[in-house]
């Protein structure tokens, strides 16, 4: 039990609050400052876990310090003992996390989901100022207190979790539905994937509901890469299209046409905030005062009786005058002066959709949004053309004007080719509109020469029509390689490695370079240019004690090798 001791020397645990999937939260007052603060531990499942503890403390020391509004500020890092190796103090907040609020109230008020998400992408923006990604951006990590204010906590962690493997299948399981398409083919996250998962948490607080729901993670991975992006409005019918345009461009498949920044989208946001809390609210008039009791009371005493029957029958007469004179205005009114007036509708053919939108509704017009439809010219969320009515027609006031707004270009799924004839490959891609970029050949000892070995892009991405996917084709089987060493030369103090590696990543044309420092100094033994799949395997010779370094692009490919 932690209750009641003391970490990192003025931290003094008093109660325990909760615990989720990785850490176990105590309550601590802090004996330097008087405040009260959390303590994170590690549950015991993890603690055995040495190479993510130590990925763990390096990113916690990363964060540790910075401080924003909206952002939870962590305090410090640190070792309690060999059976509790790590502790993290932050700041206690007295609120709940957004999941806990979704649980509640689904889906959230309009205004309320854009005030929240604006502060969480603030939060953002700023650790991407400072060169941090959160990589773990969803409901369970976003805490939301009583006054509205939010503080978005552990980011930059998700790089720790890939350490283990178990840490990162429990991760995985949480995390996917807010990952990025490209996270699930094993690139880090970047301030596009932190976007992207912003766009899927604006989803959730508008609808109540996930835009992408699976089984499992590997079906998840899929419905992010190759599924449309589900409409906010179609799940709530009180989302303007303006909104719905936020989602679709923030959950973009193609990171390159989600916003270029976290500001970028945050600006947009406080644009659609501003455009919906600019309704007047109506002034109620102030009631004239009375004349009082006592006043009437005296008046009436005073007038004689023949007075008051002549002065009651003028009133009536002018009454009925000033009566008739007021309908007739108020009819006058009614027919004439609140006839809509007459508006020459604006040509938005090609503006963005929000803007346009903002513009129509300058004019006394409303845009309603028909249909989507995909664009080579025309980017994302803009408008694609006018159906009804035409630009710089009149129109009366209030009218709708009917759009139709660019998806961009059109996704398509890569093909797998593999295993294919050249011809056949190249007849496949063009049936699935894409064109043929760089094709380079290798030796295979499988298979026979001209079969497509590899491609790039991987079978099943999805890009836009007419992405060049490059092809490594086979070349047959490599030649016998003649003897590499003489071995009658070799001296009797040296040693001898194999050393072997099968060549990945996804560029077609990689440097490989093989070193050897020992007693004869530094040297390269081999360089040659490889495409992935190609196996490269060669002996080495070191001359007393020695080290071997294999790099692939200048970057090593496995641990430094000691002879």
């Amino acid at each position: 039990m932690m209750i009641g001791t003391t970490v990192g020397t003025r931290f003094h645990i008093v109660s325990r609050v909760g615990e989720g999937w990785l850490f176990i939260v105590y309550q601590a007052q802090d004996r330097l400052t008087g405040q009260r603060v959390a303590v994170k531990t590690l549950r015991p499942t993890f603690i055995t876990l040495s190479p993510f503890v130590a990925a763990l403390r390096r990113a916690c020391e990363q964060v540790t310090g910075i401080s924003h509004p909206s952002l939870l500020r962590y305090l410090t890092v640190g070792e309690v003992d060999e059976a509790q190796p790590f502790f993290w103090v932050c700041e206690l907040v007295a609120g709940q996390s957004l999941g806990q609020l979704l649980g509640r109230r689904l889906p959230l008020p309009l205004t309320q989901a854009l005030h929240l998400l604006i502060q969480i992408a603030d939060g953002v923006a700023y650790l991407h100022r400072q060169g941090i990604v959160h990589g773990d951006l969803r409901p369970h990590n976003i805490l939301v207190t009583s006054r509205g204010e939010v503080k978005v906590g552990d980011y930059g962690l998700s790089s720790a979790f890939l350490a283990s493997r178990v840490t990162e299948t429990e991760w995985m399981e949480r995390v996917a539905p807010y990952l990025a398409p490209e996270r699930f083919h094993g690139d880090e996250g970047t301030p596009q994937s932190d976007i992207y998962a912003l766009g899927v948490l604006l989803f959730q607080m508008l609808t109540g509901r996930l835009p992408y729901e699976a089984a499992t993670i590997a079906d998840l991975a899929h419905l992010h890469a190759t599924a449309p992006i589900p409409l906010p409005s179609s799940l709530n019918p009180s989302v303007p299209f303006s909104v719905d345009a936020l989602v679709l461009q923030a959950m973009a498949k193609d990171p390159h046409r989600r916003f270029p920044s976290v500001d970028a989208f945050r600006d947009n946001l406080q644009e659609a905030l501003a455009a919906l809390e600019t309704i007047p609210s109506p002034i109620p008039p102030v009631p004239a005062e009375p004349p009082s009791e006592k006043e009437e009371a005296t008046d009436e005493e005073e007038r004689p009786v023949w007075r008051q029957v002549t002065q009651s029958v003028l009133a009536s007469v002018i009454g009925l005058i000033v009566g008739l004179v007021f309908v007739g205005l108020l009819v006058y009114s009614l027919l004439v002066s609140t006839r809509p007036r007459e508006v020459v509708v604006p040509d938005v053919t090609g503006m963005p959709l929000t803007k346009a939108e903002q513009l129509l509704k300058e004019r006394g017009l409303q845009l309603r949004v028909v249909r989507w439809q995909p664009s080579k010219d025309i980017p994302p969320n803009h408008i694609l053309r006018m159906e009804d009515p035409e630009p710089n027609r009149r129109v009366l006031e209030g009218r709708e004007v009917l759009v139709v707004v660019s998806q961009g270009v059109a996704p398509v799924l890569v093909p797998d080719v593999t295993g294919q004839k050249l011809e056949d490959a190249l007849a496949t891609l063009k049936g699935a509109h894409l064109k043929v970029g760089q094709k380079v050949e290798t030796f295979s000892e499988t298979a026979p020469a001209g079969t497509v070995v590899g491609q790039q892009p991987p079978p099943l991405t999805q890009v836009p029509e007419d992405t060049p996917v490059n092809l490594i084709v086979s070349k047959g089987a490599p030649p016998p390689e003649p003897e590499e060493i003489d071995w009658r030369s070799v001296p009797p103090d040296a040693k001898v490695a194999r050393v072997s590696l099968v060549v990945g990543g996804h560029q077609l044309q990689q440097l490989v370079q093989i070193q050897v420092n020992d007693a004869q100094g530094f040297r390269e033994v081999y360089r040659g240019v490889h495409v992935p799949g190609d196996r490269v395997s060669k002996t080495v010779i070191v001359r007393g004690s020695g080290r071997i370094r294999v790099l692939v692009n200048g970057q090593l490919a496995a641990p430094e090798q000691e002879l």
